[in-house]
């Protein structure tokens, strides 16, 4: 029988990969914002997975995740890092990639902040961390 964790990690995984479809989608319409936002939703869910492989309930975003995340390096090797660092990079555009921002005393919409190098960098990245979760999940016999 599966472990009800074992069943999130699925679940998470799964909807890891419906955002990264969303993010591609997004570039397709030139929507620099969105792709940026669902690639770090993406990533995001990726690392729940995991640590829902290991038996961890997790309901925090961002930064604590990547730090929870380092605790397995030496199970899962030094991609940890790699994973834990995207996290953390893309963590800064959660909010940025949807609502207007106040910098230096001047108000800026997300398409003002995000261009098309940084959403094809965070798809990217995104995709390279699926392959990295995809890989430790079948490992872990999560995935079969």
């Amino acid at each position: 029988m599966t472990s009800i964790f074992h069943e999130f990690s699925k679940r998470y995984f799964k909807e890891a990969i419906k955002d990264f479809e969303r993010a591609k989608r997004a570039l397709d319409f030139n929507d620099w914002p969105q792709a940026i936002f669902y690639s770090q939703q993406c990533v995001e869910k990726c690392v729940k997975a995991i640590l829902e492989a290991f038996g961890e309930y997790w309901r925090n975003h961002g930064i604590i995740l990547a730090s929870r995340l380092r605790q397995y390096i030496d199970r899962l090797g030094t991609d940890v890092e790699y994973v834990a660092e995207v996290l953390e990079n893309l963590q800064e555009y959660y909010t940025r990639s949807r609502y207007p921002t106040l910098f230096r005393g001047h108000v800026y919409s997300p398409e003002e902040i995000i261009d098309e190098e940084l959403a094809r960098e965070a798809v990217y990245k995104a995709e390279k961390v699926i392959k990295i979760i995809e890989r430790w999940l079948h490992e872990l016999k999560v995935l079969e």
